[in-house]
């Protein structure tokens, strides 16, 4: 935000600091263990597993020994490096830390202040609800109007994988669905050989809604077992959601722009911004490339944003 005088700007970073201590404060007695996690992270780390993101937006700098460093434009990448590799089976993470990403903007370098939580390693079946439930009450206190959209990556991977499309497709289709670009989509898919998965790709953008409205939709859709799994783990969230909130909506075209998602995603969102206030997902397979997977769960609230929002009500 631009300020016109030092009091706005004192006033603004009061308020930021207010807010951060604010979730702090609630994620510490919810049973949450403070972590400081680092800005660095190593360039190949990160483009390993996130094969998508523009490499253009990242921040490099090298190293004493010349080895490529990045600003860390995803504070989640670099908690699984740092600790799995001395992962044992019995150990638990639940944790929350304030962090910045950092990205090239096509001007110059845009810091991102965030708040984040992560659960890994929990045994129970239950922490799709619990990271939920957590981030809904944290929107909560700030909105009564708020919108969580919900999908499940596991569906679309399903129909991607049975089109047996190549690795510059898959990863082009991705980046239309990503963008929301209907016309685009139907365009690039006319122009490959047709299976008949392609049949709910054509029709993804309209798998959007209430869980029963998505049911109805995909009516008559081809659906293999992948897919109904994903379907089905985003029924036991509805079951579970209808408890706790009736502002949710479901949208099975969601994509991330970080490749690691593997189950659900979904995104917070506040009256007074079109940006996702709270964004996250299910990463279990992230994991696996250490030797096996463990069960792991995170969402971001996006400080800077939220504060935009609540600071221009105050105006």
């Amino acid at each position: 935000m631009n300020f016109l005088n030092i009091e706005d700007e004192m006033k603004f970073f009061q308020k930021m600091y207010v807010l951060r201590k604010d979730i702090e404060n609630f994620l510490f007695d919810e049973g949450y263990m403070n972590i400081e996690p680092s800005i660095f992270e190593g360039y190949d780390d990160f483009i390993g597993v996130n094969s998508r993101i523009d490499k253009k937006s990242t921040v490099k700098l090298l190293d004493n020994n010349s080895e490529i460093l990045i600003l860390t434009p995803d504070i989640t990448t670099g908690i699984v490096n740092k600790f799995m590799p001395k992962w044992e089976m019995s150990s638990l993470l639940k944790i929350f830390y304030y962090g910045k990403t950092y990205k090239h903007n096509g001007v110059g370098i845009k810091e991102n202040r965030e708040m984040g939580v992560e659960i890994i390693g929990e045994k129970n079946h239950f922490t799709d609800e619990n990271i939920l439930n957590t981030s809904a009450r944290i929107i909560a206190k700030y909105s009564s109007n708020y919108l969580f959209e919900i999908g499940n990556s596991k569906f679309l991977k399903g129909i991607m994988q049975s089109c047996s499309f190549k690795k510059e497709d898959y990863e082009n289709i991705l980046d239309i669905l990503y963008l929301k670009n209907r016309q685009e989509l139907k365009d690039y898919l006319s122009k490959l050989p047709y299976r008949e998965p392609m049949s709910t790709l054509l029709n993804i953008f309209d798998l959007e809604g209430t869980f029963d409205e998505i049911t109805e939709e995909l009516k008559g859709l081809y659906m293999n077992d992948l897919m109904k799994q994903g379907l089905d783990e985003l029924k036991k969230i509805d079951n579970y959601m209808k408890n706790i909130t009736d502002k949710i909506t479901y949208d099975l075209s969601m994509v991330s722009e970080l490749s690691y998602y593997d189950g659900t995603i979904f995104r917070g969102y506040i009256e007074g911004s079109n940006k996702a206030i709270i964004k996250g997902g299910r990463y279990d397979s992230f994991t696996e490339q250490y030797g096996y997977k463990i069960p792991a769960m995170g969402f971001t609230v996006e400080l800077d944003e939220l504060i935009k929002v609540l600071y221009k009500e105050e105006q």
